[in-house]
């Protein structure tokens, strides 16, 4: 008794141990700076437990699985930085420490190793965060992983052409010249009174306007204790344009004139030039070419802004053109591994500013007087040119007629680069002056530079009586592990008549534990006085609260004495406020002195207040500036803190477009809420007027604009230009309107009806199209037959639904199209009800005609359907000869339209439709050597399409079809192009299928037997109520065999049978093909159990008299637009699958793998991985339409994949 009643207790527990302790569910991984992805992971005791190689695969950390899934190794970022998960030690070993796991932290599938989560942020430092309640895991980490780092470079690489000013954006809006426009006003005020002393006052007002298309900028200046003065003024007039390469600025007024004479007071005059109003960066580039690990990404970085990138080829080799600007190019290159590795190398190129590009011309040409005692005449011609790129010349004349003895002083000039790092540089100008710059800079960033000038002795050009100068540098940079420093030593030796003066200076600055340290020595030395050598100490520390405290002293070497001493304190209060306090003592003359300020950064102002005690003496100090920036177009008036005049800047002003023609007509309104970013400028926005005010904008530069639409206050609000270059005008604001598309949506229903019954259909395609029968979208239906398509412009539309799938489907579309149009309005407009009723065009019992029996299609009217009943005739051989079938099929697409022409009707042949132009080339030459028509390759809709035409009536057409047949195509369109006045538009479209090719040759007769095409065998895999569960398995089966499907009707159920097997045998391999697939319900038939006659034809015949008429053979080809009666003896067998789904793109062979399998457990498709160089491919084979992988699309979109499109697979692969 006590053995019964254990036995059950027993079994119970063993099938207790058999069932998971877990649920396998799909989890959402949620990482700051990356985002949401779903991941499957285990649920045990409301723990989460993750996939270790799918999570760091997500993160981009290097995992190697072991083939038993027992372990996983790898390295965490570094390299150095080794680990081990053993689940048969249930150990992690990490930075070379064990991590002891607890009991069951690890558990193994058949597919993965899953690791408890709280283990990812004790051992990695990912910290996880599961909500049992949302099933998400929230990771949080203070490392910058691989994956974040990838998603930064990326967001860089993505800037590199906006770097380099070649950012593509959809609307280009250039300079603009009114007449007139005022826009910027700055203004200063500067005060000062000692109590019982004196005070003083001085003002500044500049104002900016355009006039007559030119920059106008006038600056007025005034001082209280001082009389006005004329020269103390500023005005001029400057006309630009840029793309003008003879003249791009023309300047009028107080000109720079750049000048070699000593110059004290402004120039009034005219100066012309080609020199652009944009600061040259890119001096040119130079090939770089060098060598790392193979497959690894090199960054181009110059000055600190990454430029370009590549990734090293098998061997490492690389190569970049590196773009050098003005001054001293930085240039760094950052190597990356596949697996967070990261190397740095640097070098440094100095280009000096007056180097120019190869064969680049540049002059400036100046005149005018001088505001001196005299009024003297003053004009000076420069012209340089790039020689070469490693040589610029230039020469030029300056004319002062102040200067009796030689006003005309010509001169030349050159600048010679030897080396990266090696500069010289020289000019000359006769009866003046000569001067030559060394410049050479070490591979350790050591720079030395040498200025020697030369003095005329008696040359009036130049103030001062200088003999001769030199000035030598030498500059270290140094870093003693945390420690960075720059040392500088300096020489400067000035020789007067009978007498040298000597300057030295050493300098030391640096940085160390969050405090800054600068350490200058100056040495004065003359013959006239003792050595004077000092030197000065200035610290600065960054205390809490936002305190700064700045101690600086000066010493004096020689006289072994303190100089000064001062101690500043800065606080910043107020987010905009700075509190400054300041106590200063000077040893020689025995002051002190202690200030107290307080600045405030106003909207519209800056100010600033402070007082100063110099020993009994108190100044009390006030100032403020500020701007005005005025727009008239959008009645925009604004005070601003900093200065705008000859800035610009733009207003960018959204409407609703309701008649859809791009332009702000009256009475369309403003569109709010826009999103909007910029390269450049300080943006503000008014609620109030719904325009954006960008200022503060270098002008006659082209800056970029980018909008976004998401946060609009109606979601029928689009934006069909998201991109704008805007090139700015001097002081004015620059007014873009962007026109806001209000668009409509058009929603409808898709149902097959069977027996009276109908029902919603999913994954039917349908197309939109505009009223001039171009394609404006397609949508695909939901499960429940329901479809939605968002995006269309107000006009008049049709849609109907895709002709290609329902051929492929045996249905018909009722209506055949549904024509609507979408109204204005400012909330958009909204069209239901078009609903379609899809209908089969009758899947019935096959029918075999015996030898002496001829079968008629059965035609019936069904709602406007013509129903044929395919018929299979069987023809014996004739007498005394044998007789080989060809058996091969045609699909021909009849389409009739109606051309504006008033030429003849004519006739065209299509075929092909190719997203890679190369694939429609190869095809159109095959085609071209097969015939002598003409054909022709065009894209449309975004495929290459190839067309043959050139024939004088359908007969003609006729004769070339099997021609066309003959080069591997099994589908064409045929075109029949009538002439008539009206617009295009397609009256008609049938599909039929044609040409069975049947060769007759003599050939002796044998006695051997032969084997039969079909031994009767057949393999059913299902029967159902309904044909849309039908043409899901028949689509799966053409994808997972080569064989021919047929779907039978029998009492009501949809059989779905395979035919073609040459034997018993082939059954037998053929069923793991199919259970491999997920076809699990087979069934082996065999031909008594089918309900069809036997065919049982012999590939070669004795000739006998056949027992129908002999022209019955020779029937000709049926006219496409009749039924065509297919004679044939077997059926045509399948045609080859050409098109390719392509999912995925991988580094990996692992992961590629895991995505197969991942497609083939989900989908039940055949997939292959294809190897191309370093990376594997995963696509999905077996389609032979483009339109069966439409359908897919959300599939694998639903699975993660995002590399997703198709294509056609070249002849060659076929």
């Amino acid at each position: 008794m006590m053995f019964f009643i254990w036995l059950p207790v027993s079994t119970a527990m063993v099938y207790a141990q058999d069932e998971p302790l877990y649920d396998e569910i799909p989890l959402y991984i949620k990482i700051p700076h990356i985002g949401i992805r779903e991941i499957d992971a285990l649920i045990r005791n409301e723990e989460a437990y993750l996939p270790v190689a799918d999570l760091f695969n997500f993160l981009k950390i290097k995992n190697v699985v072991s083939n038993d899934l027992e372990t996983v190794t790898g390295f965490f970022i570094n390299p150095d930085d080794s680990y081990t998960i053993s689940r048969e030690k249930n150990q992690i070993e990490f930075g070379g420490k064990v991590f002891q796991l607890e009991e069951e932290s690890l558990i193994r599938t058949e597919s993965n190793l899953y690791l408890r989560s709280v283990y990812y942020g004790r051992v990695f430092g990912l910290d996880c965060h599961f909500s049992f309640r949302d099933l998400t895991v929230t990771i949080e980490t203070k490392t910058e992983l691989p994956a974040i780092r990838e998603m930064r470079q990326e967001e860089m690489r993505r800037n590199i052409t906006r770097l380099k000013g070649e950012v593509q954006a959809d609307t280009i809006i250039g300079r603009t010249y009114p007449a007139f426009r005022f826009g910027m006003a700055d203004w200063s005020a500067y005060t000062s009174q000692q109590p019982g002393g004196k005070s003083e006052a001085r003002f500044n007002l500049a104002l900016g306007s355009v006039i007559a298309g030119g920059e106008a900028s006038a600056s007025l200046t005034m001082y209280t204790n001082t009389p006005f003065s004329e020269k103390q003024q500023y005005y001029m007039w400057r006309h630009v344009n840029n793309d003008r390469s003879w003249m791009r600025q023309l300047m009028v007024g107080k000109i720079h004139t750049n000048a070699t004479s000593s110059l004290f007071n402004p120039v009034v005059g005219v100066q012309v030039t080609n020199t652009p109003t944009t600061f040259r960066r890119s001096f040119g580039t130079y090939a770089l070419t060098d060598r790392t690990e193979p497959g690894w990404t090199v960054e181009l970085y110059v000055n600190n802004v990454l430029v370009d990138y590549v990734k090293a080829d098998a061997s490492g080799f690389f190569s970049f053109e590196v773009p050098l600007v003005y001054g001293n190019t930085l240039v760094k290159l950052k190597f990356y591994g596949p697996w967070g590795e990261e190397r740095t190398r640097e070098q440094n190129i100095t280009i000096p500013f007056n180097f120019m590009p190869h064969r680049e011309l540049e002059y400036t040409v100046s005149a005018g007087v001088v505001e001196d005692s005299a009024w003297s005449r003053f004009s000076r011609a420069d012209l340089r040119y790039g020689a070469t790129r490693h040589i610029t010349l230039g020469a030029g004349v300056e004319y002062l007629s102040s200067i009796t003895d030689a006003p005309v002083m010509p001169f030349v000039n050159a600048s010679v680069r030897i080396a990266n790092n090696f500069l010289i540089s020289g000019d000359y100008t006769h009866g003046v002056r000569a001067r030559g710059t060394m410049t050479y800079r070490l591979p350790s960033n050591i720079q030395m530079d040498l200025n020697y000038i030369w003095y005329n002795r008696n040359q009036k050009a130049i103030s001062y009586n200088y003999l001769d100068e030199i000035k030598a540098s030498l500059s270290v940079p140094v870093r003693i592990k945390k420690i960075g420093a720059y040392s500088r030593l300096s020489y400067h030796r000035i020789n007067f008549p009978g007498s040298l003066y000597t300057t030295a200076e050493w300098m030391l600055a640096g940085a160390m534990s969050g405090m800054s340290v600068n350490m200058t020595t100056y040495g004065i030395f003359s013959e006239y006085f003792d050595p004077n050598v000092y030197g000065q100490l200035a610290l600065g520390f960054r205390l809490p609260a936002n305190f700064v405290i700045m101690p600086q002293a000066q010493y004096n070497y020689t006289a072994n004495e303190f100089i000064t001493s001062k101690v500043s304190l800065e606080k910043r209060i107020f987010e905009r406020g700075y509190l400054n306090l300041s106590v200063e003592h000077n040893f020689r003359n025995d002051i002190t002195m202690g200030e107290l300020g307080m600045r405030y950064d106003f909207s519209f102002a800056q100010v600033g207040v402070s007082a100063r005690q110099s020993n009994e003496i108190t100044t009390l100090v006030q100032y403020a500036r500020g701007s005005l920036i005025n727009d008239k177009k959008t009645s925009y008036l604004k005070a601003n803190n900093r200065t705008n005049v000859g800035r610009g800047g733009i207003s960018v002003l959204a409407f609703l477009d309701l008649n859809a023609n791009g332009k702000h007509d009256e009475g369309e309104p403003k569109a709010g809420n826009l999103a909007l970013r910029s390269n450049s400028g300080r943006i503000e926005y008014s609620e109030k007027d719904s325009v954006f005010h960008i200022t503060g904008m270098e002008p006659y530069v082209k800056h970029f604009i980018e909008l976004d639409e998401s946060n609009f206050n109606d979601i029928s609000w689009r934006l069909h230009k998201k991109s704008y270059a805007v090139v700015t005008d001097a002081n004015m604001l620059k007014l873009i309107e962007v026109p806001v598309s209000v668009e409509g949506e058009a929603t409808g229903m898709v149902m097959v009806e069977k027996d009276g019954v109908r029902s919603g259909q999913g994954r039917i395609i349908l197309n939109i199209y505009r009223d001039d029968h171009s394609l404006k979208g397609r949508v695909l239906t939901e499960q429940d037959g329901y479809f939605s398509y968002f995006g269309l412009e107000p006009g008049s539309y049709y849609i109907r639904v895709d002709t290609a799938q329902l051929g492929r489907l045996n249905l018909v579309a009722v209506p055949d199209s549904i024509a609507f149009s979408i109204k204005s309005a400012k909330e958009g407009d909204y069209v239901e009800g078009l609903d379609f009723i899809l209908r089969t065009t009758g899947i019935l019992p096959d029918a075999v005609a015996l030898p002496d029996t001829t079968a008629v299609a059965d035609e019936t009217e069904v709602a406007g359907i013509l129903v044929r009943t395919d018929t299979l005739k069987v023809v014996p051989p004739q007498a005394e000869r044998t007789v080989v079938k060809d058996t091969s099929y045609l699909v021909i697409h009849e389409v009739t339209r109606e051309l504006m022409t008033i030429t003849e009707d004519y006739y065209a042949v299509q075929f092909g439709a190719f997203r890679n132009k190369l694939y429609a080339e190869i095809m159109k030459k095959k085609v071209e050597g097969a015939l002598d028509k003409n054909v022709e390759l065009f894209e449309e809709d975004g495929f290459w399409k190839v067309r043959i035409t050139g024939f004088d009536d359908r007969e003609d057409l006729d004769k070339y079809i099997p021609v066309i047949h003959g080069q591997g195509i099994t589908e064409i369109w045929v075109i029949s192009n009538r002439a008539v006045r009206d617009a295009w538009r397609t009256l008609t479209r049938e599909d039929s299928l044609a040409v069975v090719k049947e060769t007759i040759t003599e050939e002796p007769i044998t006695e051997e037997p032969i084997p039969v095409v079909i031994r009767g065998t057949t393999v059913q895999l299902g029967a159902f109520n309904t044909l849309e569960e039908t043409v899901s398995m028949s689509d799966r089966l053409l994808a997972a065999a080569e064989k021919l499907v047929t779907v039978r009707n029998e009492e009501g159920l949809f059989k779905v049978q395979i035919t073609g097997f040459a034997d018993t045998n082939e059954v037998r391999e053929f069923i793991p093909l199919l259970r491999k697939h997920g076809f699990d319900d087979i069934f082996v038939l065999h031909e008594t159990e089918t309900g069809l006659v036997p065919v049982v034809p012999a590939a070669v015949v004795p000739a006998v008299e056949p027992p129908v008429e002999p022209e019955r053979a020779e029937q000709p080809v049926a006219e496409p637009e009749k039924p065509v009666v297919i004679e044939e003896i077997v059926a045509p067998p399948p045609p080859l699958p050409r098109f390719v789904l392509h999912a995925g793109n991988f580094h990996r062979r692992a992961d590629a793998e895991r995505a197969k399998q991942k497609i083939e457990k989900r989908l039940k498709l055949p997939v292959e991985i294809i190897e191309e160089w370093d990376n594997y491919r995963v696509v999905v084979t077996g389609f032979f339409t483009r339109e069966e992988t439409y359908p897919y699309y959300p599939e694998l979109a639903g699975l993660g994949f995002t590399d997703i499109f198709v294509y056609e697979k070249p002849l060659t692969e076929r």
